[in-house]
């Protein structure tokens, strides 16, 4: 039973390593999230404004629920990288203790940041540092009111607010062209004319407040400020997508861990009742010897435990070697300053327990079949089945029904029960592999979806403030430009009920041609000039849908509010937006015919040098180039989904092995007897062979087809569940994958054929019959 017990063990340590793994990650990655947060003081509640008075700064912490208020300076500013070839966007905020902040302090990893009263030197965040060989002493170049200010890195440094750190705008933190900058605040004060002011608040709160009220008195006071809406922790941005992708990573150590023990408990269940069954007259002929049932029992319960426990302590190994590798997937993903795998004890006992209990249920559910029966019942051959001519051979021709084959058809028809389960063991193999590989197809239709269809621009800028339209024109007429079509971004509070997010509406011009939203069978949608576009996480999230009325609060501009209708429901895969006519967009804001940003066609071979030409130009705040972000979006996202599912499909393959071998050599152990007959009676091995593999090939014919329609099923149930604010995962399997995925059912087949034919060629046939007499 080498090759059972060993395949079996697989299964149950890759059930094993699945479930420690996603645990245990998922644990680690909370862990060191809740050390750096706590360490850190990171604020409850956000809040950002044009510009106020620091007087007003004691009225905001009498709001009941606030515990600390700290005033800041926050502005976002442009570097002039040398080696960069787009603008360098950057967030400079301002400090007031030299790093040791009341609220979101800085975890510093080498040098000291800028003592107060110190205007010349600042403090680095660390993923943009590593992605440009930043050191201490570099000059960093700032354009600040139109003149190159420098200044010297004293510090690298880390944040709560930026663990995942993107400029705005853009999903995709790409750390070659987004820096972080914490100057003292008396640079801040001379750089952006904010002397005894402040333009944006972090607060902590009293344990038990409410948020929501706070976040209420907060706008009030703020609004004559230009206050933009104060936001919960839960929004902030860096903090939305951890929380996201601890979310995601707490489904996965659910759903994908009870996939596959399912799997291995299915199998467990038919192998080792299977075995029991084979085994009734050797255990018949030990009962009526004497012994009774409860040795007979823990004999089998031993063996069960053996298996188990080999296979819990590969799955031991491979869960840590698969969580460690998770874990350092993300290093370069969240910026934390302790991210450590570590294990979780109790995943091991629990993956022991489940696996132990599987296999027992499948053993005892047996073994009390064949322990009821009278030893003198039982040590006699089980009745030989009646069989007749079946619906199977009704089908088929007279020249097509050799003797061969009515042997094998009568055996497959005879045993409904046993072929039934054999067929499905082995079509739960085909979604076993699925599941790991079609995580490719997946993130090839976000991409497809997001950066093909929706976005169809190869390049965006974004201006520091709205200005005129005629810059659209001015834009176009750069060399290159192909197509520029102006948007407008507008903060908004989205009412529906007691429900509200606070978001920004994107302003399209009509017939739009380089960004257009897309409804769920992927057409193109025109906005309409009388309504509002809701990507579908949106309107799941304040829950409406079309034609439902949605109140907006425009939180800049004359601040106005107005009820409009859903006009539609959009899909996309990254992000949650909502979309608008611009002009009744402007006449919304008051602010005239102004735009936000410039979606633009560029010739590629141009682009570098229009790329150097956006750097000189002061009313660029920002550049994103599809290609650079298509890249940062498969180094980061797509490299951690990839990891995962290589490791997943590994595991796949060996439950996929334990599944199709364990059948084909059950189906030996159980028809020995027929086939040695059949060869005393003047059979060929090659003919027996066949008898015996006509009957497996005919299950895995009929498996596949239901495997691939249990893939689809899997995973869309997966891709559901994986889906959050930040990402919508697309539930599709391209047909590389199910190709790729029978491919390895096949071969495993043909591979447990071989294997079993030895086996066949190899069989001592008087030993075996006389194991009958």
């Amino acid at each position: 039973m080498r090759g059972q017990v060993t395949t079996i063990a697989l299964v149950v340590a890759a059930g094993m390593a699945v479930f420690i793994a996603s645990i245990s990650t998922y644990d680690s990655l909370r862990a060191g999230r809740d050390r750096f947060y706590a360490a850190a003081r990171f604020p409850q509640v956000f809040v950002t404004l044009k510009r106020a008075p620091l007087s007003v700064v004691a009225q905001l912490r009498e709001i009941p629920g606030v515990a600390a208020i700290e005033p800041r300076i926050v502005r976002d500013v442009i570097l002039d990288w040398p080696s960069a070839i787009l603008p360098v966007s950057a967030r400079m905020v301002s400090l007031t203790h030299a790093g040791d902040e009341p609220l979101a302090r800085l975890h510093v990893r080498r040098g000291t940041p800028p003592e107060p009263g110190d205007s010349r030197t600042v403090a680095i965040n660390e993923a943009f540092a590593e992605a440009n060989s930043v050191k201490l002493g570099t000059d960093v170049p700032v354009v600040l009111n139109g003149r190159i200010q420098n200044f010297r890195v004293a510090a690298v440094a880390l944040s709560p607010e930026y663990v995942y750190a993107v400029k705005p705008g853009v999903p995709i933190p790409d750390d070659r062209f987004y820096a972080v900058l914490w100057v003292d605040r008396s640079a801040a004060e001379a750089a952006f004319d904010m002397k005894g002011a402040f333009n944006d608040a972090i607060v902590s709160l009293t344990p038990g407040s409410d948020p929501g009220q706070v976040i209420d008195q907060l706008d009030r006071l703020l609004e004559p400020y230009g206050s933009v809406g104060a936001i919960a922790r839960r929004d902030q941005p860096s903090n939305r997508f951890l929380d996201d992708e601890l979310n995601q990573q707490k489904v996965m150590s659910i759903t994908i861990p009870i996939i596959f023990f399912g799997v291995a408990a299915f199998l467990l269940n038919v192998v080792l009742g299977r075995l029991v069954t084979a085994q009734r007259e050797q255990i018949a002929a030990l009962k009526a010897l004497g012994f009774p049932t409860t040795p007979l029992v823990l004999h089998y319960l031993k063996l069960v435990a053996v298996v188990v426990l080999f296979g819990s302590v590969l799955g031991l190994a491979g869960g840590f070697l698969f969580g460690e590798a998770m874990v350092a997937s993300y290093h370069g993903f969240f910026r934390l300053p302790a991210l450590v795998f570590e294990l979780t004890p109790w995943s091991a006992l629990a993956g022991f327990l489940i696996s132990l209990a599987a296999a027992t249920l499948g053993v005892v559910t047996a073994l009390r079949n064949v322990v009821a029966l009278a030893p003198a019942v039982a040590m006699r051959p089980a009745a030989p089945r009646r069989f007749r001519r079946s619906w199977i051979e009704a089908l088929l021709s007279a020249k097509a029904l050799t003797p061969r084959r009515v042997l094998a058809i009568r055996n497959f028809a005879g045993r409904p029960l046993r072929s039934t389960f054999t067929i499905v063991g082995i079509a739960l193999a085909v979604p076993m592999v699925v599941l790991g590989l079609f995580w490719r197809d997946a993130i090839d239709q976000m991409i497809e979806v997001q950066f093909n269809l929706v976005e169809r621009g190869n390049a965006m800028v974004t201006f520091p403030h709205p200005l005129n339209r005629t810059v659209i024109g001015d834009l176009a007429r750069e060399p290159g430009v192909l197509v520029a079509e102006g948007l407008r971004f507008v903060p908004v509070r989205l009412r529906a009920g007691h429900r509200s997010y606070l978001t920004s509406v994107i302003g399209l011009p009509f017939n739009a041609g380089l960004r257009r939203p897309h409804d769920a069978a992927l057409r193109p949608i025109d906005v309409p000039p009388d309504g509002i576009t809701l990507t579908r996480r949106l309107a799941e999230r304040i829950e409406v849908g079309p034609g439902e009325i949605v109140t907006i609060e425009v939180m800049e501009g004359q601040r106005r509010k107005i009820d409009l209708p859903v006009s539609a429901i959009v899909d996309e895969t990254i992000g949650m937006s909502s979309y608008m006519e611009i002009d009744t967009l402007n006449r919304l804001t008051g602010e005239g015919a102004v735009v936000s940003a410039a979606s633009l066609f560029v010739e590629p071979s141009a682009l570098p040098a229009l790329s150097r030409r956006f750097k000189e130009l002061p009313v660029i705040e920002s550049v994103a180039v599809k290609t650079y972000t298509l890249s940062s979006f498969l180094d980061k996202i797509a490299g951690i989904v990839l990891v995962s599912a290589g490791i997943l499909t590994a595991f796949a393959v060996i439950v996929a092995v334990g599944v199709v071998y364990n059948s084909a050599r059950i189906a030996l152990q159980e028809r020995a007897w027929e086939l040695a007959s059949l060869r005393v009676l003047g059979f060929t091995r090659a003919e027996v062979a066949q008898i015996l593999f006509s009957q497996f090939a005919a299950e895995i014919v009929l498996a596949i087809p239901i495997g691939l329609v249990l893939s689809q099923s899997i995973v869309t149930l997966i891709a559901r569940f994986h889906s959050n604010e930040s990402f919508q995962i697309p539930g599709v399997v391209g047909a590389r994958t199910y190709v790729v995925a029978v491919a390895i059912v096949v071969a495993t087949a043909a591979a447990s054929a071989y294997i079993v034919r030895r086996r066949v060629d190899r069989l001592d046939l008087v030993a075996v019959l006389k194991t009958r007499d």
